[in-house]
């Protein structure tokens, strides 16, 4: 009798960092941006802060995102150098949740990655 294969639960968050030339870094995010997901969303937001003089956040992927990556957000951004620039892709959602907190005043905020 053979066992069925092992199923995996989805990830509830992945954060992958992209080069796409030396000076521009890409943040990729997918998932959910909770409580429970916090830790990993800051050590990606932080892993890729210093990675580049141009730093882009693209939160496109994302299916839900709590206040908490608004926090977490502004925290990374407050320990990055004067001479890198931060730009967000919040997508629809994100982007009226950000604006609702006021972190579109701190940060350029995108709905799309065409928009940049």
């Amino acid at each position: 009798m053979s066992t069925p294969p092992a199923q995996h639960p989805l990830e509830p968050l992945s954060v992958d960092l992209e080069r796409p030339s030396t000076s521009t870094a890409v943040c990729s995010v997918r998932g959910e941006i909770d409580l429970a997901t916090e830790a990993a969303f800051r050590a990606g937001l932080e892993r890729t802060a210093g990675a580049a003089p141009v730093v882009v956040v693209d939160l496109t992927e994302v299916t839900f995102i709590g206040s908490i990556a608004a926090a977490i957000i502004y925290a990374v951004l407050r320990e990055l150098s004067d001479h890198q620039v931060v730009k967000l892709v919040t997508g629809r959602s994100g982007a009226k949740l950000f604006a609702m907190l006021g972190l579109d005043q701190v940060v350029d905020c995108f709905a799309y990655p065409w928009s940049i």
